[in-house]
């Protein structure tokens, strides 16, 4: 009789003295045992396995042995899976709020910790999901030598191909498992070229072998000079946030429709366009600015409950390794000191992945400034996939979600979504939508 995954993943496995897996039975915060299975534990990379990356491994509540297996990178850089797993409702719980008084201020709970619900839109239903603390310096991944900690979007990323590798020695049950690596935002720089890199290790090293079948991307950086600023002039015109003259004078400028940004007068129109629209709310123009404070309230009571001992010791995180009370859902010293981003565009990693047999998915909302449904739109078209299923609506509960497009070139297969409403990964703002996406989507089903 075949022995099922989940009772073998109790017992601890390790690969060297710096790997490991443990079982997360409950959390402060949340009552009684948890109904689902977590894992935490490290992998340790690097030549001396000095960098140390800490991860959450939540198997499928549906079927752990044969569901996909999703490797998750949250964005920032420097961002904490736990911002994945409880804001964008990826994960099975999410905080509850009803503690926080209208003054923005007050949280009074008997524990002084936020608790904890479960998330009806956790991602977890149908996919086992790897939730990756990364680059080093992120949540509670360490380094063991103070320059380990420095690190850039390459170096990152060769790490990740190494911890999935490491990790698969650890729970060798799951390497069959189709595998996919998603992200959003910042992740959507490094994700097409950790996939480049796992395909390229699999022709390296074929014992080890890794079963990838595709990514997920929700608002996907991918041009930091070109195509993502070039989208988000196109995309504030559209939208009226930019009037007739000033959009027609960077055209000629800039000399659309091939857009030269390298001249000093189209930087200089850019520039001011940008400055122009600056007051508008990045993520979500339909929200006010002052909203920030709900955000910033989320992030303070997600420190608080991350910082607390109790939780830390629950999550087997190693003592030491995190200081008192500074742990934080984003990484300032990551995101301004020792985070060197070297990647100009991951284009060309989205142009190798066209030669192989490969899914992909890639969503945003058509209310982000941030990361423009229009510039995304620009390269994809770049990649000169066949349109298969043409711009068409999709529907939840009856209702128009968004819209979905889908190009094939016979091997390589592409969905991209747009979220009807929506600011910065969508996820985020539209939870029951977003697992009606991703369930169709590894179901191979219509959007």
């Amino acid at each position: 009789m075949k022995k099922n995954k989940r009772e073998k993943l109790t017992v601890n496995g390790t690969t060297s003295s710096n790997s490991e897996s443990r079982v997360v039975d409950s959390l402060p915060g949340f009552s009684g045992n948890l109904p689902f299975k977590l894992h935490t534990g490290y992998i340790g990379v690097g030549k001396r396995e000095e960098v140390q990356l800490f991860y959450y491994f939540i198997e499928s509540e549906q079927d752990p042995d044969s569901d996909p297996l999703m490797l998750w990178l949250t964005g920032g850089p420097g961002c904490s899976s736990l911002s994945a797993i409880f804001f964008e409702h990826i994960g099975p719980l999410s905080l509850n709020y009803t503690g926080v008084y209208s003054d923005r201020t007050t949280v009074t709970w008997e524990t002084n910790l936020p608790p904890l619900q479960l998330n009806p839109y956790s991602w977890t239903k149908f996919v086992n999901i790897l939730f990756v603390e990364s680059p080093v310096g992120t949540g509670f991944s360490y380094a063991t030598t103070a320059e380990s900690y420095y690190t850039d979007d390459i170096n990152a990323s060769k790490q990740i191909d190494e911890f999935l590798r490491k990790w698969f020695r650890v729970h060798p049950l799951f390497a069959t498992n189709p595998l996919y690596v998603g992200g959003s935002s910042y992740t959507g720089m490094t994700i097409p070229f950790i996939m480049q890199e796992i395909l390229n290790g699999n022709e390296d090293e074929p014992e080890s072998n890794m079963n990838i079948k595709g990514y997920i991307l929700g608002s996907p950086a991918t041009d930091h000079f070109d195509g993502d600023i070039i989208g988000k002039i196109e995309f504030a015109h559209r939208v009226s946030l930019l009037s007739d003259e000033q959009y027609e004078l960077i055209k000629v400028s800039c000399g659309a429709p091939y857009w030269n940004i390298s001249n000093a007068e189209c930087g200089k129109n850019i520039e001011t366009a940008l400055n122009f629209i600056d007051s508008i709310d990045s993520e979500n123009i339909l929200e006010p600015l002052n909203k920030d404070w709900r955000m910033l309230l989320k992030n303070m009571l997600l420190n608080h409950w991350a910082n607390y001992a109790e939780v830390q010791e629950a999550l087997h995180v190693r003592k030491g390794t995190v200081g008192v009370g500074l742990w934080r859902v984003c990484s300032e010293t990551v995101m301004l000191r020792s985070y060197n981003i070297t990647m100009r565009s991951s284009f060309s990693y989205h142009q190798y992945l066209t030669n192989k047999p490969i899914r992909a998915l890639v969503y945003c909302g058509d209310q982000e400034l941030l990361e423009t449904y229009v510039g995304i739109q620009k390269w994809i078209n770049k990649l000169n996939i066949p349109i298969d299923n043409d711009w068409r609506p999709w529907f939840v509960n009856n209702q128009v979600a968004g819209y979905v497009t889908k190009y094939s070139n016979g091997h390589y297969n592409l969905t991209y979504t747009i979220f009807k409403g929506s600011g910065h990964c969508p996820s985020h703002f539209y939870p029951r939508e977003s697992l009606a996406m991703v369930q169709r989507w590894f179901a191979a089903n219509p959007v």
